[in-house]
């Protein structure tokens, strides 16, 4: 009853609008008009945000470490779903976590060398934003957004990526050769360490000691009975 009544008094304010608007008071020269009154199409739901989404939003605003002065961008990490792989590389190499260059060598490690899934791996880096190079103090304010990331992501293995990003993950000062084709445990997820693609870039002759941690990872972690 309340809804007809409504929708009564809507019309003839319309009317009464008609009327006045082309000078007939009275309402005898305007024809009356009918209207439907259609009901307001419900909003799509939107896409819940997932922890890492908040997570990524958060940081994107930080100012913890001087890094936050020339960020011109947050660099997002690639996050799959359940990947069984979490790769960490130093930081980010301009706008993206690879370059082209770098960003070609890494697809053929994770799956020519490693033998995994589209949805098997994930991709991060220590450092969020963009910076000039290696830097403990940048490593460390994003410390807490790693951890979480580790936490919700919850691989069942983490490949670190070059020199650096081992020595900060591991607290270990010695070189690659005495990190390589070991296997580490942080926060109780197995750890394993070869070179960066920037790695090979600069010296293409570590071809051979990268393909060795591979086919040794691939034990590791496997897949090694999968077809290539």
């Amino acid at each position: 009853m309340g809804d007809k009544f409504t929708e009564g008094l809507f019309m003839s304010f319309i009317d009464d609008a008609e009327r006045i608007i082309l000078g007939d008071t009275v309402g005898d020269d305007v024809p009356l008009v009918s209207y439907t009154i259609r009901e307001k199409s419900s909003p799509k739901p939107q896409q819940r945000e997932t922890p890492l989404d908040a997570l990524y939003n958060e940081a994107s605003s930080c100012h913890a470490c001087t890094g936050y002065e020339s960020r011109s961008i947050f660099v997002r990490p690639i996050v799959k779903k359940e990947p069984k792989v979490l790769f960490i590389a130093p930081y980010p190499e301009g706008s993206v976590i690879f370059s082209p260059e770098s960003l070609k060598i890494f697809r053929a490690w994770w799956k020519l060398s490693l033998l995994l899934e589209e949805g098997e791996w994930a991709l991060t880096t220590l450092v969020k934003c963009p910076v000039p190079g290696f830097d403990r103090t940048f490593c460390d304010a994003c410390r807490s957004i790693l951890r979480t990331e580790m936490a919700e992501i919850s691989p069942e293995a983490m490949i670190l990526l070059g020199h650096d990003t081992a020595s900060y993950m591991l607290g270990k000062s010695e070189n690659m050769e005495a990190l390589r084709q070991k296997r580490f445990v942080v926060n109780h997820i197995p750890v394993f360490v070869t070179y960066s693609p920037r790695d090979y870039i600069q010296d293409p002759s570590l071809k051979k000691a990268i393909w060795s941690d591979m086919l040794f990872i691939r034990r590791q972690i496997g897949t090694e009975d999968r077809s290539s």
